[in-house]
């Protein structure tokens, strides 16, 4: 079946005369009225309720809502016998095994199809159904033109692949919700709902980064998130949602909030890191919310400050030297080269049959399973968050005590231990860093949750102590990657009148439009409309 490209069909010819349209207005008529949302969150952050809070929201601008819950779908797929349950442990307390038995589904549909981003296809296969019932209730509505305003919920994703499907397929119509809690309220919704407290832990780890190639890897997905909502209180959730749904469809009215602007200014920073393992910003705000130091990690240069900018001419960071590799990783290399030295003595000295092929299994899994892969110390980059921090010290510029510092990725142990000295009272941080021991090392200084979540049952001693640490905690607000484009002020003002335009009361439209048709359907029309302008011109004799 050929696509029809309906830019190139004639209008059908009415008998009052409409004004003439342009061609970026018949462009503009063919945007998709959808919207697509997916939702990412812990176990027991209560992502039901943010899921219902868009509903809510969403319903106010006239939108059809479906949600599409994906732990349905493993439901049906376990009593149709696609894949197998996994077997109750007599150990295991029932509502244990009813999450267990859900994650070892997604892992193991994932594994027989050998497809990580399988349920996110189901969301797809849903949203498609959903459109054809709809069409085919619609009348005279072609496949080509037909789109409702209806917007899609996906509750929800787990894994990368599954964002990465769904951003390729939907590009501007698609946003990802990450939805935070604070642990220790995570791990009491778990026993209120009757898993052990024994248990919690090994839900929470299972859910958070399961071992293996098919399972869960929520701390690799919720970092992708366009929004980020802190789920501890209804009221504040709602307000954060409606925000949210608001600056998607335009409304010009709101602006950053002080974690919003910080955060920016740290993942500004990081775009001008080169270093070859990651790309890390940082920001240091003062109590007033000013953003007094920025950030990067990359190579120190002679005299302060790092290669890069000004020093282009002179750049001997990883990438430009040498072989062009990151040392960090050669070096752990060549550490894993020694250990194998040392172990094939021992082999041979004890008489260990086959000791070539052993050595070789035993030194990929010391590398792979011990933390010897994830040893930092032989990076030649400055951390992003002690490049601020230092070149505040280089400047002269004002103290850092009582500070809050901004980071794209958690600290590391290390950049953990000399912000705690610094006298920064709160970290702010987006992706979570397997590397880091902060909290192992720490745990006397650092703390993972606001006053706000203290216990009740605190006593006035031990809430005075987790006071006095220094809080890390998840960012909330717009994420970076959105920033620029839900905060740019296009349209914010009526040029005729002066006045502020707002979002339309019924049906606004969306913040970015995405098009019904690819680019090639626009370029036949572009260029059939140039012909035609082109034809009424008079002709020229030279």
């Amino acid at each position: 079946m050929v696509a029809r490209n309906v830019l190139m069909e004639e209008q059908p010819v009415s008998s009052t005369p409409a004004p003439a349209e342009t061609l970026m207005q018949r462009f503009e008529g063919r945007q998709s009225n959808e919207l697509v949302l997916a939702f990412a969150g812990p176990i027991g952050c209560g992502i039901k309720s943010v899921v219902n809070a868009a509903r809510r929201s969403l319903l106010k601008l006239n939108y059809r809502v479906e949600v599409i819950k994906v732990s349905q779908f493993l439901e049906e797929s376990l009593a149709a016998g696609r894949i197998q349950a996994t077997v109750k442990d007599q150990e295991w307390s029932d509502p244990f095994y009813r999450y267990r038995k859900l994650q070892e589904a997604g892992k193991r549909i994932r594994e027989l199809s050998e497809n990580k981003h399988i349920l996110a296809e189901f969301a797809v296969s849903q949203i498609v159904l959903d459109r054809e019932r709809s069409r085919d209730e619609a009348v005279n509505a072609p496949v080509e033109s037909y789109s409702q305003r209806v917007a899609y919920l996906i509750d929800q994703v787990k894994r990368p692949e599954e964002v990465d499907l769904l951003r390729a397929l939907y590009r501007n119509l698609f946003y990802l919700v990450g939805v935070t809690k604070p642990y220790a309220q995570r791990k009491r919704l778990l026993e209120d709902d009757g898993v052990d407290e024994t248990e919690t832990e090994k839900l929470i780890e299972i859910d958070r980064s399961e071992e293996g190639l098919w399972g869960q890897q929520l701390d690799k997905t919720l970092h992708l998130a366009d929004f980020f909502v802190r789920n501890d209180a209804l009221v504040d959730q709602r307000n954060a949602i409606d925000r949210f749904v608001s600056l998607i469809h335009g409304d010009k009215s709101k602006t950053p909030d002080v974690l919003e602007t910080g955060m920016y200014a740290a993942y500004a920073a990081g775009l001008r890191s080169a270093c070859l393992s990651r790309q890390v910003g940082a920001a240091i705000a003062n109590t007033n919310g000013d953003v007094i130091a920025t950030g990067c990690n990359d190579v120190p240069a002679p005299k302060g400050g790092l290669y890069g900018g000004a020093r282009s001419h002179q750049d001997h960071r990883c990438v430009h030297i040498g072989d062009r590799e990151c040392f960090n990783d050669y070096y752990k290399r060549k550490l894993q080269e020694d250990i194998g030295y040392v172990l094939d003595v021992i082999f041979r000295e004890n008489g260990v049959g086959n000791s070539g092929k052993i050595l070789k299994q035993s030194l990929e899994a010391i590398y792979k399973k011990t933390r010897l892969g994830s040893l930092i110390e032989f990076s030649r980059s400055v951390h992003a968050e002690m490049d601020a921090i230092v070149s505040l010290a280089r400047s002269g510029g004002e103290g850092i005590r009582g500070a809050r510092l901004f980071t794209t990725t958690f600290p590391c142990h290390s950049c953990a231990r000399h912000i705690v000295a610094s006298g920064i009272e709160e970290v702010i941080y987006i992706e979570p860093y397997d590397k880091s021991m902060a909290q192992q090392l720490h745990r006397d200084a650092i703390s993972f949750e606001s006053p706000a979540d203290y216990s009740e049952e605190m006593n006035d001693e031990d809430r005075r102590h987790q006071e006095s640490k220094v809080k890390f905690l998840h960012f909330e607000g717009v994420s970076p990657r959105l920033f620029a484009t839900v905060f740019r002020a296009d349209g914010r003002k009526n040029k005729d009148t002066g006045r502020f335009v707002p979002i339309a009361t019924e049906n606004p439209a969306k913040v970015l439009p995405e098009y019904l048709d690819n680019y090639h359907a626009f370029e036949d029309a572009a260029v059939k409309h140039f012909a035609e302008k082109l034809s009424k011109l008079p002709s020229v004799k030279y």
